[in-house]
């Protein structure tokens, strides 16, 4: 008797658990272009990140953000067609040497918003 209910309690306790990891998946980067904590030699005329998951475009954004403040976009950030899991926003022009950050906020499948910044520099 004793045996089975250890085991019921051990296979509660297994559930439990992967119900808990189950809820708590939500979309995290996975890389981007440019890369965290790179240094470039030619500025990108875009800026794209890969997600653990698809996104929602209509509620998630990448900003790119320079010593001067915040880089104008040519337009708002969507989902690439081919990998909904990846965001993208051009530049408006060229960024100029320097340090930037790209500020990104992402809403996954499951509702939950997430966001989270990184840095790279151009330094031709």
């Amino acid at each position: 008797m004793q045996e089975k209910l250890r085991l019921r309690t051990l296979v509660s306790v297994l559930s439990f658990c992967a119900m808990v990891e189950g809820a708590s998946a939500h979309a995290h980067l996975q890389r981007a272009n440019p890369a965290p904590d790179s240094i470039i030699a030619t500025a990108p005329q875009e800026v794209w990140i890969a997600f653990s998951e698809a996104v929602e475009p209509s509620m998630s954004a990448i900003e790119i953000v320079g010593a001067q403040g915040p880089i104008a976009a040519a337009g708002k950030a969507y989902v690439d067609q081919s990998a909904p899991a990846t965001l993208v926003v051009k530049l408006s022009q060229p960024l100029p040497p320097g340090a930037y950050e790209a500020r990104w906020r992402c809403v996954g499948p499951d509702s939950h918003a997430m966001r989270g910044s990184y840095h790279f520099e151009v330094r031709p």
